[in-house]
């Protein structure tokens, strides 16, 4: 007969040790909640460990390249060129001790955690098991779901021959030929970083065009400058097959032409963690765009929560909108009943350049309330003095003279952005920006010249 594990107790489980996750172990456990962390694999989640801190280290390179070419002829001499081997050496060093000092961390914060996988067998317990051995079973009044996402598999012949998103950002060496499938965020850095290391580039859209959700003529300036970056886009297309060739892979397109490539990577779209979780059995409902959440982010078990990526909530699904989303629940936990409200939602892809939006849309059709300000920004002082090739800026005016909506393509579009979303939460007008001294010359002292 099976031995059936000892039931472990808590107020609050939390299945997920990514930053949403940890935000609202710590933030429970310091409120005197009994609470333990359940994690499947990597201490630290997705974000530290292979998500958006290693990219941007890569990028930190790929920045450091386009900076000194950018101001080639005109006071830079000389050729940069990246290596690959040394730049991964360097995101190793960061990356390899994430795992093991966030597990350190819960244990000097004296919060419980459990290395394995949950899976639900009623409405407040979850049998753990780890390398097909049950290890522990929980039960817990309230449970907060944060197990994020994953790269989505593809189905056509030859798809295993693909690599995923951590997988290229643990590649000892980067072949001269890349193919990339898909048209998202993913998509977009991993092709501006490929293709900075000296990588021939092929972006395999099936869309007519790139980053549906940010502003079309915004995305079209990006595409304008990949392509003088040299990655080819093919839209409208898909990958049919994937075959071996003696110089490494061959794939097919849907309009018959094929690439060669030393690497493919499948970067079309994400789906849930959820599935392995048997939720089911603990009466949570979901779908496929994630786990169903009302406006405090209950599931339809009022005992489970759910935040971040893994939720259907109407968040864009970054690491700080997860980190948010986990207070809001802790808040709901400790008792606090209140419908969460989301600030303004800055969201940067981190391509070369960078595209960022935030607020009220820039593609907005409601004339009555809105104006749009598009301002080519390539020649203003901030831009001119590195050399930008373009530069952009589109901001949403409201009736009251407020910022309420941006879009940003720059190098800087990351730092703006977050300017931009201050003056907005903060229902800023041109002359409030006008009172607050700033730096000159900088981002910031940009400001009063986007309304």
């Amino acid at each position: 007969m099976k031995a059936v594990s000892e039931v472990k107790q808590y107020d609050v489980a939390i299945v997920g040790a990514g930053p949403a996750g940890l935000a609202a172990a710590h933030q429970l456990h310091d409120a005197g909640k009994n609470v333990v962390v359940i994690e499947k694999y990597l201490w630290g989640g997705t974000c530290p460990n292979y998500g958006c801190d290693p990219k941007k280290i890569l990028l930190g390179a790929v920045e450091a390249k386009e900076f000194t070419e950018f101001l080639s002829d005109s006071g830079i001499d000389g050729h940069v060129d990246i290596n690959w081997s040394d730049l991964m050496a360097r995101k190793n060093q960061y990356t390899d001790g994430i795992s093991t000092g966030t597990e350190q961390s819960l244990t000097a914060s004296d919060i419980d955690h459990i290395a394995g996988e949950a899976s639900f067998i009623d409405e407040q317990t979850a049998v753990i098991h780890r390398h097909g051995q049950e290890v522990a079973t929980v039960f817990a009044t309230d449970w907060v779901l944060a197990v994020g996402q994953r790269p989505a598999q593809l189905s056509f012949p030859g798809a295993e021959l693909t690599v995923d998103s951590e997988q290229f950002l643990s590649l000892p060496d980067l072949p001269d030929e890349v193919v990339i499938i898909g048209g998202g965020f993913v998509a977009i850095e991993f092709a501006s970083i490929a293709a900075a290391a000296g990588a021939k580039v092929s972006l395999v859209v099936r869309g007519d065009r790139l980053l549906k959700s940010f502003d079309e003529t915004m995305v079209d300036s990006l595409m304008d400058q990949l392509d003088d970056r040299g990655v080819q886009m093919y839209f409208g297309t898909e990958v049919t097959e994937i075959t071996s060739a003696d110089n490494g892979l061959e794939a097919t397109l849907s309009f018959g032409n094929t690439l060669s490539a030393g690497l493919i990577v499948r970067a079309a779209g994400r789906v849930g963690n959820h599935d392995t979780l048997a939720l089911e059995n603990a009466h949570v409902q979901f779908s496929e765009q994630g786990i169903l959440v009302d406006h405090y982010l209950r599931t339809s078990n009022p005992h489970v929560y759910a935040v971040g990526d893994v939720a259907n909530s109407p968040a864009p699904k970054i690491t700080p909108l997860a980190s948010f989303e986990s207070q809001h629940v802790a808040n709901e936990i400790l008792g606090e009943e209140q419908s969460i409200s989301y600030p303004a939602r800055p969201v940067v892809v981190y391509g070369t350049p960078k595209l960022a939006q935030t607020g009220v849309t820039t593609e907005t059709d409601d004339t009555d309330r809105y104006t749009v300000n598009d301002l080519d920004i390539t020649s203003w002082y901030t831009s001119y003095r590195q050399g930008e090739p373009a530069a952009r800026v589109k901001t949403v005016i409201n009736g009251d003279g407020q910022i309420v909506g941006a879009s940003v393509l720059s190098t800087h579009a990351d730092e703006l952005i977050n300017y931009l979303s201050s003056a907005i939460n903060q229902g800023l007008t041109k002359e409030a920006v006008s009172q607050q001294l700033t730096a000159y010359p900088s981002v910031a002292s940009d400001l009063t010249y986007f309304f």
